[in-house]
């Protein structure tokens, strides 16, 4: 069996073809010690007449039973692995005997408590004979251990008195690499951005921020922990020095089991960690974060290969341990539902205190795409909207112009100074010597020379021996719009180096006397179209059991934050990992304010003041899902002045309605009044638009939306009391089921000097089952194609037709049946690829998948999937007619439902053998 998917190549067809890949979303204690973190051969003929013996693989297909997965959350998966291999298994005890769940002073019993059930179970283990080795012991947010042990004790494990969950771990893809240079900067001229300076670099002017600054809050007192790659904490934005230091109080590196969690620059998803972490509290000359005076504590959980399940597990447990203030998951993986361990143990460190800020990441592909643990039903899910402009580092040049030039860094020893007027010198001689401080003070500027016998580094060095203050170097020998990629080669110089395009390199050159001024920014304006509205890449609720995510969104795209020496000191990013630090830095802010507000609480206040996004800028009666936006852009001054005025709250904060299914849902709001005085307010729905299925990245807005009203036009809430007010949502007339509905409940102020408060809402039309598992956007695009389609080969498209697989003949392009297919329900609990027999019985299973996302990407991505006429035990099949058969079973938006399910069965496959 193969299971491939298609490059992205619509030169295949005559016919046009899109195509699009998905791909996973891209990012407790110590390993132990120590230990607080702590198939039977079928011979049945083509006809179905059993031979002997008779064949124990065939089932009638009416009998097998639907959702049996071979591998599924919460239960043991021992039957998807070959007996005797060691496996890795996380094992889940009472999840309410956590140590940070009990009351601050109960906590040592309870950690006393968590301890003997765990040695209880590993005693259990050595009694039973299982060969349990553990790696983690997890104490203080999630009762339980990380285990290996052969896979056919894993159902005795299983069964062992305590347990009540033995689950298959998952891995965290790592995150893309972090681009040396934004492509957008290569190709485009940069405008000056006179507006443009250190305070609103990375944190925008989106958002609030600033003024919270100005108003005195910086995170002073709140320590943030960050699960990611690691902190490069030498940098001066992190306090330099050594580790820990006064900004990075501490971590450890769960990747490889070390204390010192530096992100070094060296490996596939290095820098990563570092730029979330300026984003959320850098603080140096050129840039500042949302949450400046905090201090940090990062644990490092990612590798070349990505995070394990068990690493982050064991870092959050850490992180609770250590007190944190707030924490940060810029990471996360799709396929996963809400009770996964990782899902659950954000809910717990929650319920323990400690707010969790998640990225729900980057689909690129319309509704129904959270990763998980953003879909942990406390974690707040952070989405990406575009900046502003997409900033870089500059100088200004006494050309008169008064233009900002950007640069690159070019050195990892050497940072720009942050001001400063210095001469800049044309390096004419190469690499000959010249005199020693014959450059003392000035900028040498030099260019690449053909040849290697004189190269940008070997000049640079020339320059540092002549007391050069820094360089600059271009390379125009292909042309004048790009940066130098790098400058080479041999040791490195202490001074800085700034790479600069060619073309303003010569304007420097063609200045008389030329002088530069550090200190300037440059920067790309976006569209207003763009500035805050979300983007593309930006993946969409809500969670796969209808759960309203995601929460807020942030600036996340073009965003310029740190990276380690090695990457240069500074960076673009763009994405949902550099929204969540934003919001977890307002979230700092807000702690400092209020450091008695529990999770909920900062969650509701986050809430009830972020601003939603239009789809056309200045069009407020046009807003855009709350499935992709949630409650809108958060904005920290708004909140703030919440907390700071004792202004009221509704709660809850977000509302979850569940597919409708015909009927009027019904909710009730609390509206609570801190203050001294009443206060009144009319409150209103706000429509946003509607998405119909199919769920793809090509999605389409829809007018129609839900009929919601509230009981009561007018609420009044007297001081310190609270008032109810039952809120009701009704699906519209004529829309397709599974059209993902929205809008806000908002409370407009009757009593002067207050501020409106809103509160989203998601709902789904009709019956979520009722949306097809099959793509129709496919066919849509494609008239000329079927989906699914059987087909003769690989990367084959067209109808589906009837095939010969003839393994008699030299030709081995025949060999095997293909399905191509192109699936859209937002998650299958099992997804198969059966071989029937000439009288309907299952004889072969080729794909048997467990938790399997959409493919259907930006419309019509897919999957080619094969039978190669081998049988389970290994042997062939008999000749005959055979058909192939697909089986969606849908996940419910019920965790304990039991799936819906949808078939497709192929024509005829003749096997010759």
């Amino acid at each position: 069996m193969k299971r491939t998917r298609p490059p992205a190549a619509a030169a295949l067809l005559a016919v046009p073809l899109v195509i699009a890949l998905s791909s996973p979303t891209a990012a407790v204690g110590e390993p132990t010690p120590p230990a607080d973190a702590t198939r039977a051969a079928a011979t049945a003929d083509a006809s179905g007449n059993a031979k002997t013996p008779a064949d124990p693989t065939e089932q009638s297909a009416a009998t097998e039973k639907p959702g049996a997965a071979t591998e599924k959350p919460g239960s043991s998966g021992a039957k998807s692995d070959a007996p005797g291999t060691q496996v890795e298994r996380i094992v889940v005890l009472d999840p309410n005997q956590a140590a940070q769940l009990a009351p601050t002073a109960q906590r040592g019993k309870a950690l006393g408590r968590v301890r003997a059930q765990q040695s209880a179970l590993q005693a259990g283990a050595r009694a039973a004979g299982i060969k349990l080795r553990t790696t983690y012991t997890y104490q203080h947010v999630v009762n339980g251990l990380a285990v290996s042990l052969p896979a056919d004790q894993v159902d005795e494990l299983a069964a062992l008195p305590g347990v009540t969950q033995v689950v298959q771990p998952q891995r965290f893809d790592p995150p893309p690499p972090i681009p040396r240079l934004a492509k957008q900067a290569q190709q485009r001229a940069l405008a000056a951005a006179t507006d443009l300076g250190r305070d609103n670099v990375t944190v925008t002017k989106l958002t609030g921020v600033r003024q919270a600054h100005q108003r005195g809050f910086d995170g002073e007192g709140v320590t943030i922990g960050i699960l990611d790659s690691g902190i490069a904490w030498d940098l001066p934005a992190f306090g330099g020095g050594t580790f820990p230091n006064e900004r990075v109080v501490g971590g450890y590196d769960f990747a490889d089991g070390d204390p010192d969690p530096y992100d070094d620059g060296t490996f596939g998803a290095s820098g990563h960690g570092t730029h979330v972490a300026g984003i959320a509290l850098g603080n140096d000359d050129k840039m500042t974060g949302v949450a400046p005076a905090a201090k940090l504590r990062a644990y490092r959980v990612f590798n070349d290969e990505g995070a394990s399940e068990q690493s982050l597990l064991a870092a959050l447990d850490r992180a609770a341990a250590d007190k944190v203030d707030v924490i940060n998951m810029s990471l996360g993986q799709t396929g996963m539902r809400s009770n996964s361990p990782i899902s659950l143990a954000v809910d717990q460190v929650s319920a323990s205190g400690i707010p969790v800020v998640v990225a729900i990441g980057n689909g690129l592909a319309g509704p129904f795409n959270a990763g998980s643990p953003a879909v942990a039903r406390s974690a707040i899910a952070v989405g990406s909207v575009y900046s502003e402009q997409l900033p870089w580092l500059a100088f200004t040049l006494n050309d008169g112009s008064g233009d900002a030039i950007p640069y690159v860094l070019g050195s990892s020893n050497g940072r720009t100074p942050a001001t400063g007027t210095f001469p800049v010198v044309e390096l004419t001689g190469g690499c000959d010597p010249l005199p020693a401080g014959s450059l003392t003070g000035k900028i040498a500027l030099f260019g690449a020379l053909d040849g290697f016998e004189c190269r940008g580094m070997d000049q640079a060095r020339v320059a540092e021996a002549a007391g050069a203050a820094g360089a600059f170097y271009y390379n125009d020998q292909f042309n004048d719009e790009d940066f130098p990629f790098t400058i080479c080669c041999g040791p490195a110089v202490q001074m800085p180096i700034a790479m600069l395009r060619g073309r303003d390199a010569k304007r420097i050159l063609a200045t008389d006397n030329p002088t530069i001024s550090w200190g300037a920014y440059a920067g790309e304006q976006l569209p207003d179209n763009l500035k805050g509205r979300p983007a593309l890449l930006s993946s969409w609720g809500p969670g796969n059991e209808l759960e309203f995510k995601p929460d807020v969104v942030a600036p996340g795209e073009g965003i310029f934050s740190t990276v380690p020496p090695k990457m240069g000191y500074y960076a673009q990013n763009s994405g949902t990992s550099m929204a969540a630090p934003h919001v977890t830095g307002v979230i700092a802010l807000l702690r400092q304010a209020n450091r008695s507000l529990t999770p909920e609480q900062l969650a509701t206040v986050v809430a009830n003041t972020a601003r939603p996004a239009a789809l056309t800028a200045g069009d407020a009666s046009r807003l855009h899902p709350t499935a992709q936006q949630g409650s809108g852009l958060v904005n920290a001054a708004a909140a703030l002045d919440l907390l700071q005025q004792k202004a009221p709250t509704v709660t809850p904060s977000r509302l979850a309605f569940g597919d409708l299914e015909g009927r009027q849902a019904v909710r009730q709001l609390q509206v609570t009044n801190p203050g001294a005085t009443p206060v009144s307010y009319r409150v209103e729905h706000r429509p946003a638009v509607s998405a119909a299925p199919p769920y793809t990245g090509s999605w389409k807005p829809t007018a129609a939306a839900a009929s919601a009203r509230a009981t009561k036009s007018i609420v009044t809430v007297r001081p310190g009391a609270t008032t109810r007010v039952n809120v009701t949502v009704r699906e519209p007339a004529g829309v397709p089921a599974g059209t993902l509905l929205g809008g806000w409940f908002e409370l407009t102020p009757v009593t002067p000097g207050q501020r409106a408060i809103r509160v989203p809402y998601q709902a789904v039309s009709g019956d979520l089952d009722a949306v097809s598992a099959i793509n129709p956007t496919f066919t849509d695009l494609n008239p000329g194609l079927d989906n699914p389609a059987l087909r003769p080969a690989d990367f084959s498209f067209g109808k589906s037709e009837p095939i010969t697989v003839d393994l008699t003949d030299d030709d081995t392009g025949n060999d095997s049946a293909w399905v191509m297919v192109s699936h859209g329900f937002p998650l299958l609990e099992r997804f198969r690829l059966q071989v029937l027999n000439a009288k309907g019985r299952v004889v072969a299973t080729p794909v048997d998948e467990s938790w399997v996302t959409r493919n259907s990407g930006a419309g019509t991505g897919m999957d080619f999937l094969s039978w190669d006429a081998t049988l389970p035990g290994g042997g062939t099949a008999p000749a005959g007619e055979y058909r192939l058969r697909l089986v969606f079973d849908k996940a419910m938006g019920d965790p304990d439902g039991a799936p819906a399910q949808q078939t497709w069965t192929s024509p005829v496959v003749t096997l010759v053998s």
